[in-house]
């Protein structure tokens, strides 16, 4: 089977395009943890492949036969939100599935199917993994993800019932357990009703160490995509790499999605012997953003949360990378949405436009321009006149009917942002513009 560039799920090795999955963590150091009977906590943005990662944990660890390692997925006790008699049940039954369906021993199922739903939800979850690790002659490992999805005494009980069989490791408890989720277990928070905010420190104190993964690197972005080239042949202009890097910054969903656009959903470079240019590159960008997947939406909606408009509020309104008293807490958390950078500065994470990559400038001072997005003020003394295209349905209808209009008028070329109703950068402006120059009257743009 032909790979492809993976923008959704985990990643199947034998059907996408990938890094090697142990070495975007120090394995070394995983390894060593789990040695040492750890339990520790590995956090990162949303689509940056925690799963994909765990999933090669599990496989390599089961391959070694130092252990038995299950990958559980609990989000589903999330729909029981703060109430532990369901989301308790809940996690334990995909825990009791998952070790069954990984490492083919169906007993702990069996015994959670008939004897342990009996127990209170309160010592559910220390009864399984009590259960499992008596009757498993290796020493277990539970790689836990989306611990972070559950809410309240949910999510307070879960840490709690792990904390209350710690002790016990590796006789009666799993030897090590990951949780893994976008936040540490430090920004946790657990509100009981009618009670104080519980941490996720104070829940879970017997955390080893915090894990984070990183972004891809600007090698190891461009060593991806000529994974495409060195499959299918198909040559990419080594000027888009620079603009890949500038656009996503190794953020890996970005990477793989801006791949698929580019080379699958543009059905013209589907025939592989077309280069692929960067206009090619620049028109999936569009298509890209226009399109509103459903990760770009998850971390708009995250504006929207007090403390993430704070950070994000305080940026777009200062000069400098200025971080001077905001929460220590918040900024991490906002960090581990993906939404900004803490290294080498603090900084929103999206490309910001240096005018030197596109004047020529060979030295000197870099000179970096900001766009600060304002109201549309009809009274005021420039009118603030919003000159950029907003793609809604109600305007792309309204541009259609101005479009069916113009094709009436002889003689009439439709150009440039607001003509054709394109976010163009102005380069490719002038080259459309230029293009049906040569169009109309036989002109080469090459002759300039």
């Amino acid at each position: 089977m032909q790979r492809f560039f993976n923008n959704a799920g985990p990643i199947k090795p034998e059907m996408h395009y990938h890094l090697p999955l142990l070495q975007r963590m120090d394995w070394q150091e995983i390894q060593q943890l789990i040695r040492e009977q750890r339990y520790f906590v590995l956090h990162a943005p949303r689509q940056t492949g925690k799963t994909s990662t765990l999933l090669a944990m599990m496989k390599a660890l089961n391959a070694s036969g130092d252990y038995a390692c299950a990958y559980a997925n609990i989000e589903g006790a999330q729909a029981a939100r703060g109430d532990e008699t369901q989301g308790i049940p809940t996690a334990c039954s995909a825990i009791a599935r998952s070790v069954e369906d990984y490492t083919q021993d169906p007993a702990l199922n069996d015994w959670w199917t008939q004897a342990g739903r009996q127990h209170q939800p309160q010592d559910q979850l220390t009864q399984l993994l009590r259960h499992w690790a008596k009757v498993t002659p290796k020493p277990t490992v539970l790689l836990l993800d989306e611990v972070d999805a559950l809410v309240g005494d949910t999510l307070i009980s879960l840490l709690r019932q792990i904390r209350a069989g710690y002790a016990q490791r590796p006789e009666y408890f799993p030897q090590s357990i990951v949780l893994c989720g976008v936040r540490d277990v430090r920004d946790y928070r657990m509100e009981q009703e009618g009670a104080q905010v519980i941490t996720g420190g104070s829940a879970f104190n017997i955390k080893a160490t915090s894990l984070r993964m990183d972004n891809f690197t600007e090698a190891e972005t461009q060593a991806l995509w000529l994974q495409h080239t060195e499959a299918t042949g198909q040559i990419f202009d080594p000027a888009i790499f620079p603009e890949l890097w500038q656009d996503s910054r190794g953020q890996p969903w970005l990477v793989n999605a801006l791949g698929y656009a580019v080379t699958w959903e543009d059905r013209e470079a589907r025939e592989r012997s077309r280069p692929i240019g960067l206009v090619d590159y620049k028109a999936a960008r569009e298509r890209l953003i226009q399109s509103r997947a459903t990760h770009l939406d998850q971390l708009s909606n995250k504006l929207k949360e007090a403390r993430v408009h704070g950070v994000i509020a305080r940026l777009l309104s200062t000069e400098e990378e200025d971080a001077e008293g905001l929460n220590t807490d918040d900024l991490q958390y906002v960090a581990d949405l993906g939404l900004i950078t803490l290294r080498p500065s603090v900084r929103i994470s999206n490309r910001i436009t240096e005018f030197g990559h596109f004047i020529g400038k060979a030295n000197g001072p870099d000179v970096i321009m900001r766009e600060y997005p304002m109201a549309y003020d009809v009274d005021s003394a420039c009118s603030l006149m919003p000159y950029y295209p907003l793609f809604t349905q109600a305007n792309q209808t309204l541009f259609e009917r101005y479009k069916q209009q113009a094709a009436g008028i002889a003689n009439l070329s439709l150009l440039g942002r607001l003509a054709e109703y394109k976010y163009y950068d102005m380069d490719d402006a002038v080259y459309q513009a230029m293009q049906r120059a040569a169009e109309v009257s036989g002109w080469s743009p090459t002759q300039a």
